[in-house]
């Protein structure tokens, strides 16, 4: 059974609060309580605790504090818990806003945990990271907007079914992004490639 795990950062911009509702385990990343306090409980609050004071988190939520000098964000700190947890899915929010250092920080811990199934979710987006040998399957997502961006060097042989610009063996190279602002035009879109790694940006609002 696929056991997902949600994770809520301090960023000003998250998902709507009903989809963080529908998981049954939500991990916040130090301030990232502020976003569900009084309406969700969590299952653990972790980080350094520099943005949100321990004095303030009632003693029935379970907390794991660091020091405030480390190597790792407390987003960082909150997957690798989960992945040492068992959890397959992370679902990942809170990391956009005023801090646009700590998105793109977000952004390469999908590829730093390629081998974890992670999504970045804003108020419009589900971000991950996309890897070879595997199809990827969209459903029911007809008409929406989808990029794909090549995180390696190059990514080759890719192959879509339901694009609007539909790929049959061409590549995406890093320094050249003509993968930006695709279509999905079929109720079951798929793709796949052989070589390389994938940042997908698709729209779900």
């Amino acid at each position: 059974m696929n056991k997902r795990v949600m994770i809520i950062g301090a960023g000003e911009r998250i998902c709507p609060l009903d989809t963080i509702k529908a998981f049954s385990d939500v991990i916040c990343a130090d301030g990232g309580y502020k976003h569900i306090k009084n309406i969700i409980k969590p299952t653990l609050i972790i980080g350094d605790f520099d943005s949100l004071s321990i004095k303030n988190v009632p003693k029935y939520i379970h907390v794991k504090s660091y020091p405030k000098k480390k190597d790792e964000t407390d987003i960082e700190l909150a997957i690798i818990h989960s992945i040492d947890e068992g959890f397959d899915s992370l679902y990942v929010t809170g990391v956009t806003g005023s801090r646009d250092d700590h998105f793109i920080t977000a952004l390469s811990l999908l590829e730093k945990y390629k081998k974890t199934e992670i999504h970045i979710l804003t108020e419009e987006y589900d971000i991950f990271i996309m890897n070879k040998m595997r199809k990827y399957s969209f459903v029911n997502m007809k008409n929406s907007q989808v990029s794909f961006l090549s995180v390696t060097e190059k990514t080759a042989h890719i192959v879509s079914n339901g694009l609007e610009y539909e790929y049959n063996g061409n590549s995406l190279s890093r320094n050249n992004p003509i993968g930006v602002s695709n279509r999905i035009v079929k109720n079951n879109a798929e793709l796949k490639f052989e070589k390389g790694l994938v940042l997908c940006f698709l729209k779900i609002s």
